[in-house]
């Protein structure tokens, strides 16, 4: 009865988690914040190489590069968390407008521009006061960042809302040489009015208040804070705040500075104080306790989210990303987590980055009031390593194992979050995988599957560089290969080599995904020869052990066929010392090969070698029909969609039989696919079709099992001398 609550509760959470993450806001927010994780990662590499804790190595640094080692860091400091919010603002416009896009195809508006526009937005916030610019930079940085996210959203609206009234767009009459002329011109006047929208938000923030926008975001998230006294329970409120704004994309600590150094800050100096005086440390809640116990990682105790992805990642990505992660975690540097899961709008980590550091809080703070482990006694740098921070802090090892024990409990916390986005993320996937299956699968497929921007788009990118590293390392791309039987006594005459790709990343992947992925990048043509190799080497061990009259098909893309194919497919059979006709090359539809083409002139030269030639998904429409006429032809494989509907459709059946009577006088062999009960079997058979391929007879086989099912097959069905091994009507 509790498994069943618990499995109920969790198909619960991980639909209201799925419903929130896929708000196309929210997506459109963390993909900004990914994509910012370059510069947010090159910056926090500064910070660390600023901000060793080490005196050695400062002064190490200075005798080898100077007083003013620290500038090359700070410029890369300047350069990337000084303009985070500014740096927000474009992807985020963009995500938004591709999003807009797609929901008004015929309205198109320029992503790049959507950019620009919200940065000139934000760039009229941030005016300080009347007459001269006040501190613009703090809210060009991380603590500008939610407010650059909110006015980055409303002013892609408000264009969104503008740019969709047609008298407000300067259509251009005719067309223009540069496509974006007429996407500037039509949003020339949404944009102005948006941008001049919100300099008079600027222009009356600044003239009535004196202030930023941003900073009046700022003053208002802090007044709870000024109105609580020095209590544990504000202790708690301010980890519980710096969290929760953290998530929200603003610079907690940033927010509450007053609070952190003017109460925490100043308890910590207090302690160090005392125990210069030696004295009882007055403060067990202080900056340094937050510092080394609570927020160990930095905020939302991301140590423990990394050990946890470490741990229970997915392979892949999570693990990656938690090791990518953990170095900077040990000196409580966690932008990676931040920006590059992202932890920020998460709505799937929200639970644990709030209210672990909370927990954490309330058992180091019992462990101190009853004396287990030792007050901190002072300040140090917030990039201390943990551990280190823990025993320096305190002065006694008890530190580090509170440490230890709340990173445990941080782990914990995470584990069963991390492994609820394992489940998520794997469903995501499979959507991926059917969306991009059905694009690698269209016949009419004009885009490159990597071209795309959505989850399958990503997904395809990623495997065309898994694809490569296995091609180029010698991964687990192989050929299995199908028997082909005689329709009329069901004795192996032939077999078609099948492509299989086992991904590290994403296991088994279908070969349209394979092939598809293949030619998008041009890779096709040295794979295919590959799988041309690997298919002469298993004809010639099959040949010594005895099979002399059995044909591996082998798949080939039109794009390999150039006009040195027929002389590198040659030297490939000279070199295992096979027959042209052992190997039949099988060509699927493609819109390349028009009449005369050369790829028609490349399948006729081969044809006229001794390689018998076969078309794949052969139907009755216009182009499969004028192949025939294209180039040579041996082998008809009908349309796995019309083989399988024979018994449901009597169109289908109809098709069937006027394509075998059609091989028939041509002498062509015709194959049927997909063949998987008697039934249909012998249907098939009355049609007309000449040799059967389907689960019926065989699943796909390795070489070496291949090889003993058709010995098999040929004893328990010999050949009667004299008679040849194909079906009289192609023979």
């Amino acid at each position: 009865m509790l498994n069943k609550f618990f499995a109920g509760f969790e198909r619960w959470f991980i639909a209201v988690i799925e419903a929130t993450s896929e708000r196309s806001t929210l997506q459109a927010i963390r993909s900004s914040l990914v994509l910012a994780l370059p510069v947010v990662f090159l910056g926090s590499i500064a910070a660390l190489i600023n901000g060793f804790p080490l005196p050695a190595y400062r002064t190490f640094m200075e005798a080898h590069f100077g007083p003013n080692w620290r500038m090359f860091g700070e410029i890369i400091h300047h350069s990337s968390f000084s303009v985070i919010s500014l740096i927000m603002l474009f992807p985020l416009g963009q995500h938004l407008a591709e999003q807009f896009n797609d929901q008004k195809p015929f309205m198109r508006i320029s992503p790049p521009m959507v950019g620009l526009v919200a940065f000139a937005s934000y760039l009229c916030l941030l005016r300080g006061h009347i007459g001269e610019v006040a501190d613009v930079t703090r809210w060009m940085g991380v603590s500008g960042l939610f407010g650059a996210i909110l006015m980055g959203y409303l002013s892609a609206r408000l264009f969104f809302f503008l740019f969709s009234c047609r008298r407000l767009q300067l259509n251009l009459p005719g067309g223009t040489v540069d496509a974006v002329i007429p996407l500037a011109f039509n949003a020339l006047i949404p944009a102005m009015l948006t941008v001049t929208f919100f300099a008079l938000i600027g222009t009356l923030t600044h003239a009535y208040g004196g202030i930023s926008l941003p900073e009046i975001i700022h003053k208002v998230i802090r007044m709870p804070f000024d109105y609580i006294g020095d209590c544990l329970g504000r202790g708690v409120l301010y980890i519980f705040s710096i969290d929760l704004l953290w998530f929200l994309g603003i610079h907690g600590a940033n927010v509450l500075d007053p609070i952190t150094h003017d109460i925490y800050g100043a308890a910590a100096e207090a302690n160090l104080i005392a125990a210069a005086a030696g004295q009882p440390l007055p403060h067990i809640m202080t900056k340094a306790f937050m510092d080394i116990f609570v927020f160990m990682g930095g905020a939302g105790n991301s140590v423990g989210l990394t050990g946890a992805l470490l741990l229970f990642g997915r392979p892949g990505d999570g693990r990656r990303l938690g090791a990518i992660a953990l170095v900077p975690c040990v000196f409580n540097i966690n932008e990676v987590l931040l920006f590059g899961l992202p932890l920020v709008l998460n709505p799937i980590m929200f639970i644990p980055f709030v209210f672990t550091p909370v927990l954490l809080a309330g058992i180091s703070y019992l462990a101190m009031s009853s004396g287990l482990v030792p007050v901190p006694s002072g300040l140090m740098e917030w990039t201390t390593p943990i551990f280190l921070n823990g025993y320096l802090g305190t002065g006694s090892l008890w530190g580090p194992a509170l440490q230890l024990f709340n990173l445990a409990l941080g782990i914990l916390a995470y584990t069963p979050f991390v492994l609820l986005s394992n489940k998520i993320s794997e469903r995501r996937l499979k959507q991926a995988f059917a969306v991009l299956l059905k694009r690698a699968c269209s016949t009419a497929r004009e885009v490159r599957l990597t071209s795309y921007s959505d989850a399958a788009g990503a997904l395809a990118r990623s495997m065309f560089t898994d694809l490569s590293n296995d091609y180029q390392n010698g991964g687990k791309i192989f050929l299995e290969l199908q028997p082909q039987v005689c329709a009329q006594n069901g004795r192996v005459v032939a077999a078609e080599s099948l492509l299989r790709w086992h991904s590290k990343l994403y296991g088994p992947v279908p070969a349209p995904i394979t092939v598809a992925l293949a030619e998008d990048s041009n890779l096709i043509c040295q794979l295919g020869l590959k799988l041309v190799d690997k298919a002469c080497r298993i004809r010639r061990a099959w040949y010594d052990a005895g099979l002399h009259d059995i044909t591996i098909a082998v798949n080939i893309s039109p794009i390999q066929l150039t006009p040195d194919f027929p002389a590198k497919i040659t030297t490939i059979f000279n070199k295992y010392g096979l027959r042209p006709d052992m190997l039949e090359i099988e060509v699927t539809e493609s819109g390349a090969m028009d009449e005369g083409s050369p790829e028609c002139l490349v399948l006729r030269e081969l044809y006229e070698q001794g390689f018998p030639v076969a078309i794949d998904d052969f139907g009755m429409g216009h182009t499969s029909l004028k192949y025939l006429r294209r180039f040579p032809v041996s082998t008809v494989k009908i349309d796995g969609g019309i083989s399988r509907e024979v018994l449901t459709n009597p169109i289908c059946a109809d098709i069937v039989a006027s394509i075998t009577k059609l091989c028939h006088a041509q002498r062509i062999t015709s194959v049927a696919e997909f063949v998987e009960t008697e039934e249909q079997a012998t249907t098939l058979r009355g049609l007309g079709c000449d040799i059967f391929q389907g689960y019926l007879y065989s699943r796909p086989l390795s070489a070496e099992m291949a090889l003993q099912f058709i010995r098999e097959n040929h004893e328990r069905i010999p050949l009667a001398p004299g008679t040849s091994a194909w079906p009289a009507s192609c023979s």
